[in-house]
């Protein structure tokens, strides 16, 4: 088909090894790409403060807007989360390790202006039980009809996976569950992205816990729950209220540069 083609076309385009990702700084610093950098910063700070990060391991991605060039700003790898800065941000316009995965999704889904993937604790028991993520709170009715689910082939390394990560994530999931693995949020900012990564996370705490309840678990109407992710779609978007006062507490605490630094 088509889409194989093209598919193919983009894996062989991006086929090069992680040493050859240039830093961000090769980019004009115009305001908009000096933003993408500072929330990029931001949210591997904060992900490591709320103990999402795995050592210096998994990666937050933000495409480039059209206009100021191509490709997508990455986590640089190498580094502790806690430490990432706006200049460590990484410029991937043909590859950096994790292009496999995001870049599957950035070709599948244009609305797509962010990715956060992460192997957190709970969300990774999750993506172990066969029924997947299970929606039993108000904070889980945001994943509703919305959650897609990918099968583990290893460490993603194989670009002949792309065509597959596409094919699983399909046009309108938020957040896709990879078996075995871990998961990825998506977002149209940083912000929801990661908000969204957070709430996953919480999500899957209280289904684990949930779950080691002797008597079972009361789940909720499933009307309401539709009502309910609504809702998020709405005033709740995740991101729209969080992440401004999350990147305060970042300045708050000084660790996050300012802008003109």
């Amino acid at each position: 088909s088509c889409h194989k083609v093209h598919m193919q076309r983009f894996g062989r385009a991006t086929r090069r090894v992680f040493a050859q990702a240039k830093p961000s700084s090769t980019l004009s610093e115009s305001k908009v790409i000096r933003d993408l950098k500072r929330d990029l910063a931001a949210a591997h700070q904060l992900t490591a403060w709320y103990k999402m990060d795995d050592l210096v391991w998994n990666h937050i991605s933000a495409r480039i807007p059209e206009g100021e060039g191509d490709g997508y700003l990455i986590t640089p790898g190498h580094m502790m989360y806690e430490e990432i800065q706006p200049e460590d941000i990484l410029h991937s316009s043909e590859n950096v390790t994790a292009n496999v995965i995001h870049g599957a999704i950035y070709q599948t889904r244009d609305e797509i202006q962010a990715i956060m993937h992460i192997h957190t604790p709970a969300v990774c028991t999750v993506s172990t039980l066969p029924q997947g993520l299970q929606l039993l709170t108000q904070d889980a009715a945001q994943f509703y009809d919305s959650v897609a689910y990918h099968p583990w082939e290893g460490i993603s390394e194989d670009f002949a996976e792309q065509e597959r990560i596409s094919k699983s994530i399909g046009p309108s999931a938020m957040t896709l569950i990879m078996r075995n693995h871990g998961a990825c949020t998506l977002g149209r900012t940083v912000g929801e992205a990661w908000v969204r990564a957070y709430y996953l996370e919480r999500v899957a705490q209280i289904q684990v816990s949930a779950l080691a309840n002797p008597d079972g678990v009361l789940a909720p109407d499933e009307a309401v729950l539709r009502h309910a992710a609504k809702q998020y779609e709405g005033d709740y978007m995740p991101g729209l209220h969080e992440w401004p006062a999350l990147v305060r507490m970042l300045e708050r605490k000084g660790t996050l540069k300012p802008l003109d630094a």
